[in-house]
């Protein structure tokens, strides 16, 4: 009988050294296998969150043994969140370090183009970089001032204070190309493309010749449109004129760039439907500025608000191609139309 217990004792300590062995094979010494997995480490996710995302995406064999180990190493506590490059079977010491370095930093390119509106970049990092739009828009707000930007923002860029609190940061999202770090967006591309606003207009204030408009609100709202509206820098300080014009006449700016903003169609020419949108966007319908700018203007826009073309013209078009035709009265205009090929009054 006591030899019995002799070799059942010995039994089992064999059975736990094997098993201790074993453990320490996978906690620190095992060779990773197979084809490396991309994983998600969500923001505040503890140790044991993080030992079920492992063995759930098949980095470890268990969740248990790896928190095990953590009585050993307390990195296994300290994992950072982001997107990590780990194949099947890489032993716990490498896993844990690892994730408590945190993700390789990752510079991406983004380019935001002139005109682009608030709401198509929160579009464009979601797509492109699987940016969560409710966190693009928490610091950007919403086209059509649907939602405000983060009035914290104000504190590193005065330029913002005068803005009306429901505002968006639409307008002064300078368009331009951008290397920033991909952990750091949305707020990386949204810093440096202020920076580059601040940088280069926030000092900036209307002239004689950008009369009646008060202040830099006013030129980046009215650069927004002009952006939208012709293509060259001729022909934008030359409609930046126009418009100018007929806020000094008191007529309505009748811009179809506003009327696409709030349809989001792109369409060529405004429909009926269109002109009779309720909106103070809508410039068919109500005269002066609109509340806010239509997208994001690039410099040559804002440039050509700040130093305008000065003409008699009252009227501009342009045709399928872009060319932009000129009048000095309604009935130019409309021969105008003619020329574009636009036949319908």
């Amino acid at each position: 009988m006591r030899n019995m217990v002799k070799w059942l004792v010995l039994a089992l300590l064999i059975v736990g050294a094997w098993f201790g062995w074993q453990w320490v094979n996978v906690a620190y010494w095992a060779v990773p296998v197979g084809a490396i997995k991309t994983i998600e480490i969500p923001k505040e996710s503890d140790g044991k969150a993080v030992a079920k995302i492992l063995e759930e995406q098949d980095i470890i064999e268990s969740a248990g043994h790896y928190l095990m180990y953590a009585r050993f190493d307390s990195s296994v506590n300290r994992a950072k969140a982001g997107s990590y490059h780990i194949r099947p079977g890489t032993n716990f010491r490498e896993v844990a370090r690892q994730l408590a370095l945190g993700p390789a930093r990752s510079e991406i390119q983004i380019t935001v183009i002139e005109g682009e509106t608030v709401d198509a970049l929160v579009d464009q990092l979601e797509a492109d970089h699987r940016i969560d739009p409710s966190d693009t828009v928490r610091v950007i707000g919403r086209s059509i001032d649907r939602v405000p930007y983060d009035l914290a923002l104000r504190d590193t860029y005065p330029f913002l204070a005068n803005l009306p609190r429901d505002r968006s940061l639409e307008g002064y999202l300078f368009p331009n190309t951008y290397r920033v770090w991909a952990d750091q967006l949305p707020e990386g591309l949204v810093a440096k493309q202020l920076d580059e606003f601040s940088k280069r207009f926030s000092a900036a204030k209307p002239v004689a010749k950008s009369a009646p408009l008060k202040d830099l609100d006013d030129v980046i709202i009215l650069a927004s449109i002009v952006q939208d509206e012709v293509r060259s820098n001729d022909d934008m300080r030359i409609v930046a004129g126009i418009f100018l014009n007929r806020l000094r006449d008191g007529m309505a700016l009748q811009s179809d760039a506003t009327l696409n903003y709030l349809t989001g169609s792109g369409r060529a020419r405004a429909t009926s439907r269109d002109l009779n949108i309720d909106s103070p966007w809508n410039t068919y319908k109500y005269r002066g500025l609109p509340p806010s700018p239509i997208g994001n203007p690039g410099e040559t826009a804002i440039k050509a608000v700040l130093d305008p073309e000065v003409s008699e013209y009252r009227y501009f078009l342009t045709d399928k191609e872009g060319k932009a035709y000129y009048g000095r009265t309604l009935e130019d205009h409309v021969a105008n139309r003619k020329k574009a090929g636009y036949t319908q009054q």
